[in-house]
């Protein structure tokens, strides 16, 4: 229904707005979107300028641009103080508020087809019928519940099925102003919210009392325009932060998108589209296209340079998106509209995006397949065909589009499922297996008992502890079982030497990689495929030998005891619940879900804790210390270790300095002779 929907949709167009237009070779911007792993890409065109809009008409400073539900366009015009209704194709049909209006920035048409303007001038929101008579005038509420204050200079506004105004006004922190069909003050809708950080909390906890009411003197920014989608959910763009730049609000006012949707901090506008997409337009004249859930689709557009290319902008002041999809843009410096025609490539993203968030996922696959065909670097068509795979029941399937998407929930998922089938097939044979090891071992353990040879073969491992090396490796376990008394034997019996520890931390080496490169999926977020071996082997020993030689030299100021052979060798052994836990716990990552995160995460903690309170045993044995003293010790190793960077650091960027000198100076002369 919905592909026969949009077929029709895209046969009107065609004949309904037959404008003709030249042929462009290219457009005057590129257009980019995201990669599953979040890296910037360009893209083929999502769309292409097609003109100009509203030819006939003269704009001075076109603020706001309105479509209604039959592709009559609406523009406020400061410059000219009117309201201008346009046909579909760009007829003049009405205007609004001439010699009336003072300076019309907001226009918004409502399901009875009646036209409410913000007038910021004059302070008041006006209502018009379509034949242009005044119907009513919404002033500044006269209640103590509005605040006598509080500014009310309204600029932009959206009306509900229910008539209820949302209005915002100029200087308003409270929220986004409500008023009934009536004119009644209903309160403050949507008041949005600061950027949690550590200092803010600290500083809460810390503050006293009366510091802690000025606290409230943080405000978050004010929106600066309201947009209402075809499900009434209110949606508002916020300039001037970073933080829930763009907002879908639900009926009691909260955010239903992400909070770091955008780290745009200069949008100007915004518009929902028929299927949900979000649209806004920044003042540098990019253009942004989200799905109904916040993730990117595109970006395009640019600042016009002086060349006056058509799709360039100067200083955009509103976006409007039509029935078939066209983009309308007023730009105030240029004084005119531009229209973007979306693209094939993006009319079948539309088709499929449209089916996907109606929950028709199976539908909706096939349109992935061509998306994914003409585009494979889009993310989100994998994710999504990857929940028309699960939807299917083929697992094996969805998992691979879901890792091909980065979507660890859905991999988890559809691991979840395949993971079950497995267990369903396999798990007699699995409980099969420990049995009979079981049995083996009891059967080992009494012939053991009663044959010498079989003793001797299995007791090799007692002969291979005759060797000093292979002595010394294993004794790692006995620091696990008693860290104390094994750190005393490290120093006064020498029963662990240099070759053992660097064999040791050649494994350590070793298995961090494998845990780096195999951890399962779920819990993965290392990029193999940006992984430089050398610099994160560099990364890794040049810590640890830091670490070590800040210590020696530390302990040595601070009369401690241990050589630097013993806090090598130390710090090693101080690792082996790492040598212990680190192969488990990645094996253990690749059968868990994110349900069962926990366990991958608490075994992490397990083995650092472990590891931590190991390596503060080590410094108090090897050294000599108290408690206090080792804890001093601890502390002035990583001071030491700070300082060490930043004279590093210091002195890179002298020696950077010195060579870029003299390398100039070689050209200049190369350049002379």
């Amino acid at each position: 229904m919905k592909k026969t929907f949009l077929l029709i949709c895209i046969m009107m167009f065609l004949v309904k707005f037959p404008i003709q237009i030249a042929a462009h070779e290219s457009v005057a911007y590129k257009t980019e979107t995201l990669t599953s792993t979040g890296d910037v890409i360009e893209t083929q065109s999502a769309y292409t300028p097609i003109g100009l809009f509203g030819k006939n008409y003269n704009f001075e400073t076109p603020e706001d641009v309105y479509i209604d539900k039959n592709d009559y366009v609406y523009v406020a015009d400061s410059g000219t103080g009117e309201v201008i209704k346009f046909s579909p194709t760009g007829e003049i049909e009405q205007v609004y508020g001439r010699d009336s209006l003072g300076s019309p920035q907001g226009v918004f048409v409502d399901h009875r087809e009646d036209i409410f303007i913000a007038d910021y001038e004059q302070a008041i929101i006006v209502k018009y019928n379509q034949s242009g008579e005044q119907l009513m005038t919404f002033e500044k509420p006269d209640t103590p519940l509005f605040g006598s204050s509080t500014p009310f200079k309204p600029q932009k506004l959206a009306v509900d099925r229910r008539g209820n105004l949302y209005i915002v006004s100029e200087g308003t922190t409270n929220g986004i102003i409500q008023l009934n069909a009536s004119g009644d003050f209903l309160g403050f809708y949507g008041v949005g919210t600061t950027r949690p950080s550590i200092g803010n909390v600290i500083q809460e906890l810390l503050a006293f009392q009366s510091q802690r009411e000025s606290l409230f003197n943080r405000v978050p920014s004010a929106p600066n325009n309201v947009s209402i989608g075809n499900q009434g959910l209110i949606h508002t763009v916020t300039s001037g932060s970073s933080w829930e730049v763009i907002r879908k609000l639900n009926v009691a006012g909260d955010n239903m998108l992400p909070a770091d949707i955008s780290t745009v901090s200069n949008l100007k506008d915004l518009t929902v589209g028929l299927i949900g997409n979000i649209y806004t337009v920044d003042n540098d004249g990019l253009i942004y296209e989200y799905d109904r859930f916040g993730n990117l689709l595109f970006t395009f557009g640019g600042k016009d340079d002086g060349s006056n290319r058509l799709g360039l902008l100067q200083q955009p002041t509103s976006i409007e998106v039509d029935s078939v999809g066209r983009i309308f843009i007023s730009d105030r410096e240029k004084g005119n509209i531009q229209m973007y025609e979306p693209t094939a490539f993006t009319g079948l993203l539309h088709q499929a995006l449209s089916l996907y968030g109606d929950g028709f996922y199976i539908e909706s696959e096939a349109y992935w397949d061509e998306v994914i065909r003409l585009n494979s670097a889009f993310g989100l068509a994998h994710s999504a065909k990857g929940e028309a795979l699960y939807k299917q029941q083929q697992y094996d399937e969805a998992l691979e589009e879901f890792r091909l998407a980065n979507n660890r929930a859905g991999y988890s998922d559809a691991f979840w499922e395949v993971r079950y089938q497995w267990m369903e097939q396999n798990l007699q044979w699995f409980i099969f297996i420990l049995a009979l090891l079981f049995v083996l071992k009891t059967i080992l353990n009494k012939l053991r008992k009663r044959s010498t040879k079989i003793n001797q073969a299995l007791s090799i491992h007692h002969r291979l502890k005759k060797y000093r090396l292979i002595n010394e490796l294993l004794y790692f376990k006995k620091f696990l079982k008693s860290p104390i008394d094994s750190y005393y034997y490290l120093k006064e019996n020498k029963r662990v030497s240099v070759q053992s520890a660097s064999l040791l931390f050649m494994v350590l080496v070793i298995l961090y990689f494998i845990w780096f490169i195999f951890t399962g999926f779920i819990f993965n977020t290392n990029r193999i495929e940006d992984m430089n071996l050398l610099l994160d082997l560099a990364l890794l020993i040049l810590p640890f030998g830091l670490f070590i030689v800040a210590n020696y030299m530390v302990s040595t100021i601070t009369d401690g005891e241990g050589r630097f052979k013993q806090v090598f060798t130390g710090t090693v052994y101080a690792l082996s619940p790492v040598l212990v836990l680190l192969l488990p716990i990645t094996i253990v990552s690749n059968i868990l879900t994110l349900n069962e995160g926990f366990i991958y995460y608490f075994a992490l903690q397990v083995m650092v804790g472990w590891s931590l309170v190991m390596l503060f045993i080590m410094i108090k044995e090897v050294h000599d210390f108290t408690v206090t003293k080792t804890i001093g010790n601890i502390l002035l190793t990583f001071f030491t270790m700070f300082i060490a960077v930043l004279v590093f650091f210091v002195l890179y960027v002298l020696f950077d300095q010195v060579f870029n000198f003299v390398y100039t100076m070689i050209q200049e002369v190369m350049l002379r002779v």
